[in-house]
Formats: C-alpha cells, sequence, structure tokens
C-alpha cells in the first residue's frame, strides 16, 4: 500500500502539467530512486538517491525530490542536485527544453517553475542563464536575476539561426 500511495501520489503530481506533449500527461510515471519515504502527517513523499524521474518526454535527474501535499493535492515539488536537471518537449515543432539548478521548484497550482542557485535554461540554442531564473509557464514569461554579489550577471546567448534579420 506504502508504494502504491506514493505512485498515486506522483501520477496525480506530474498528471496535470500543462505544457508537455499532448500525450505526455496519458503516459505512465517511472520513478527510480534509492530510497522512498512518505510522511502523512506532514504531507510530503521524498525520493533520494540519484533520483529519475520519467513520463512521456519530461526526465527529472536530481539527488533528491520532494513532493509536497496540501489537502491531498499536490502543491509544489522541489528537486535538490548538484545540478538538478529537467528536460521536456513543449510540442513536436520544438527543440527540448532544457533546465538545470541546484534546485528546481515547480509550483502546481501557478503553473510556475523557479531555477535557484546557478540557473540556466535551454531551447533551440538560446541559452540564459543566472543565479535566480523564474518560468511563467501559463504567460511564458521568464525573469532572470543575478545574485546579491553585484558582479555577477545574467547571460544569454541566442544563436544566428534565431535572431530576425532586420534587412
Amino acid at each position: 500500500m506504502y508504494t502504491r500511495s506514493i505512485l498515486l501520489l506522483t501520477i496525480f503530481c506530474w498528471g496535470t502539467l500543462s505544457n508537455a506533449l499532448p500525450n505526455d500527461r496519458q503516459q505512465p510515471i517511472k520513478i527510480e530512486s534509492d530510497r522512498a519515504i512518505q510522511d502523512e502527517k506532514k504531507g510530503t513523499t521524498t525520493y533520494e538517491g540519484s533520483v529519475v524521474i520519467r513520463q512521456g518526454s519530461i526526465k527529472i535527474n536530481a539527488d533528491k525530490v520532494t513532493v509536497f501535499t496540501d489537502t491531498n493535492k499536490v502543491d509544489r515539488i522541489i528537486c535538490e542536485g548538484n545540478p538538478a536537471h529537467y528536460q521536456q518537449r513543449p510540442n513536436p515543432e520544438d527543440g527540448l527544453v532544457l533546465a538545470s539548478a541546484r534546485t528546481i521548484k515547480y509550483y502546481l497550482a501557478s503553473d510556475k517553475i523557479a531555477l535557484v542557485k546557478n540557473a540556466s535554461l535551454e531551447q533551440n540554442g538560446t541559452v540564459i542563464t543566472g543565479e535566480k531564473i523564474d518560468y511563467d509557464l501559463k504567460a511564458e514569461i521568464v525573469k532572470a536575476t543575478s545574485g546579491r554579489n553585484t558582479k555577477e550577471r545574467i547571460k544569454m546567448i541566442i544563436p544566428p539561426s534565431n535572431q530576425k534579420d532586420t534587412n
């Protein structure tokens, strides 16, 4: 029953992703980790040890993944690693979205992702890096910030094939 509860919780959680390929949500979720602990009083399930989560085009690699629930609904997911990695193909025409950071926070209700500490987001050759990157999946807005150290700045690389010709 413990394993079934963890699996059902995770299926509910990842089945709500709205920006995945249309059939991603219908795919089974496969989770591999060295350990899993569910704390029903705290409303958390924690996976540790080379965690790999797959569902359709979505793949997450992290050292630790914690799923938080509030009144039996998944509220947020926190992935930690050195770094943690996230990849997804939003639609068949686009390349993979690749994200990495020491911490990846996914807020289900607001459909937002926060990449914290040494954050990187890449798609179709365009790369943005910074200390923190906030990605609003619904509004399709990316906000990158540097750290408190003013010597650190965000960096963006736009390949020539993605630049608009003004001539």
